[in-house]
C-alpha cells in the first residue's frame, strides 16, 4: 500500500474521526450506535447503563449525524474485513493529524457505538501501536471480544480497554483490568468518580456543559475503575 499523504484519502478509506466532541480532549471515533451488539439488548432494557443511550437518541435526532456514523461503521467492517492494515494506517494518519492540530495527544474509540468483532480489535491495537505516543481509551459492552482478545494476545502501553458494568449501580465486572461503572445521586463511586458534571468542571465553560476539563483519568492505566454519575 502507498503511504497516506491527505486527510481525504485516508478518511475515504476509514472513515472519519472527529475533534467535536466538545466534552473531551483529543479526537474522537464513532460509529452507528445501532450496529450495537450487546449494548442494542441492554438499550430495551431499563436500569441498564445503555437504556438511554444518547447516541440513539442523536442519530434520530439528526440525519446528518446518523449517515455519517453509519458510514463509518460500513467503511471500517469492509475495510478491516478486506484490508485491516490500510484501515489501521488510514485512521492513525487521521489521529497523528488531530493531535497536531489539537495539542492533545488523547484519542477515543466510539464515543457512539462499540466494538463489532475481534477483527476490529486488533485492527484498533494496531492504531495504538502506529501512535505510541497518543494514549487512547477504549470504553466496551463487548467484554467477551476482549476477554477472547486477551488469551492470546496482549495490549500496547497507550491503550486502554475499560469493560463497562451492565446495569446502572453494578460493581465493577469481574476478571478485567481496567472497567467503568455508573453510580446514581447520593451513591458512592466506585474508584475514581469521574468529576465532568461537577459544578467545579461546568464552571470551566461558558455554556455550563459537562467536560473533563483536566482530567485525563479514563486514558490512565492506573486507574482501575472510573465512576460516572447518572445524568
Amino acid at each position: 500500500m502507498e503511504s497516506i499523504k491527505t486527510l481525504k484519502a485516508a478518511r475515504e478509506i476509514a472513515g472519519n474521526i472527529t475533534t467535536r466532541n466538545s466534552k473531551m480532549p483529543g479526537s474522537a471515533f464513532a460509529i452507528s450506535a445501532k450496529a450495537c451488539n450487546v449494548g442494542s439488548a441492554l438499550a430495551r432494557i431499563e436500569g441498564s447503563v445503555c437504556h438511554k443511550c444518547y447516541a440513539l437518541k442523536l442519530q434520530a435526532l439528526r440525519p446528518t449525524v446518523d449517515q455519517g456514523w453509519t458510514s463509518n461503521l460500513d467503511l471500517a467492517v469492509n475495510a478491516i474485513a478486506e484490508n485491516p492494515d490500510a484501515w489501521s494506517k488510514a485512521i492513525a494518519f487521521q489521529i497523528e493529524r488531530a493531535a497536531i492540530r489539537t495539542g492533545e495527544n488523547y484519542h477515543r474509540w466510539f464515543d457512539s457505538g462499540d466494538l463489532q468483532s475481534p477483527a476490529m480489535l486488533a485492527a484498533i491495537v494496531t492504531v495504538a501501536e502506529l501512535t505510541p505516543h497518543i494514549q487512547h481509551w477504549l470504553p466496551t459492552r463487548e467484554a467477551k471480544i476482549v476477554r477472547d482478545y486477551l488469551k492470546s494476545n496482549t495490549l500496547p502501553d497507550n491503550l486502554v480497554i475499560r469493560v463497562s458494568a451492565t446495569m446502572i449501580g453494578d460493581k465493577p465486572v469481574r476478571s478485567h483490568e481496567h472497567t467503568s461503572t455508573v453510580h446514581r445521586k447520593g451513591d458512592e463511586a466506585i474508584g475514581h468518580a469521574c468529576p465532568s458534571t461537577s459544578a467545579a468542571h461546568r464552571a470551566l465553560r461558558s455554556d455550563g456543559k459537562a467536560n473533563c476539563g483536566d482530567c485525563r483519568a479514563c486514558w490512565d492505566s492506573d486507574v482501575s475503575n472510573i465512576s460516572y454519575p447518572l445524568h
